[in-house]
């Protein structure tokens, strides 16, 4: 298990590539399952109930699962489809856990030095986030980093719009 982590934590420094991994419907299970209870655990941190909090998370893995698997379909790289799922899963799961240390920094005072402190990590970390997710999309599409850059912030732009939708008050 701590090869796995160990795979993910290279792979958020770009130095793996999701190709690198099995094609393994038990492996993509278990990243499902991980990046759900980072998310679930990452909703608790902000105070979000856990109800709510898993089904932010299921909107998010349904969506990506269905977009990442539709482009590669339409791009014929669909035997790609597993390796790079479970990529984006696992990174997920893996950025979701070190998120909980920002968020945990955010106190309900908004002004206070944790807040600005917690709001930069965090900010710094969906910009990682971001990097990584560009790079498997890079891997996974045979398409320029900066490509993939775009894609994954034009999905999180569109998720984040999403879960605010889906979710008022949250």
């Amino acid at each position: 298990m701590s090869a796995l982590v160990y795979f993910f934590f290279e792979l958020c420094l770009l130095r793996r590539a999701p190709q690198d991994l099995p094609a393994s419907s038990a492996l993509l299970g278990v990243t499902l399952v991980a990046d759900l209870s980072a998310g679930i655990l990452l909703a608790r941190t902000a105070g979000i109930a856990v109800g709510v909090g898993l089904a932010q998370g299921l909107v998010d893995v349904v969506l990506t699962l269905s977009l990442l698997y539709s482009g590669l379909s339409l791009t014929r790289h669909r035997s790609r489809f597993a390796q790079a799922a479970t990529a984006v899963l696992g990174s997920g799961a893996l950025l979701g856990v070190l998120a909980l240390v920002p968020v945990g920094l955010l106190p309900a005072d908004t002004e206070s030095q944790g807040a600005v402190l917690g709001g930069l990590l965090f900010m710094a970390l969906i910009g990682w986030s971001v990097l990584v997710t560009g790079h498997i999309l890079r891997h996974a599409f045979d398409i320029a980093l900066a490509q993939g850059v775009a894609i994954a912030v034009a999905y999180d732009v569109f998720l984040y719009w999403l879960v605010a939708v889906l979710f008022p008050g949250n």
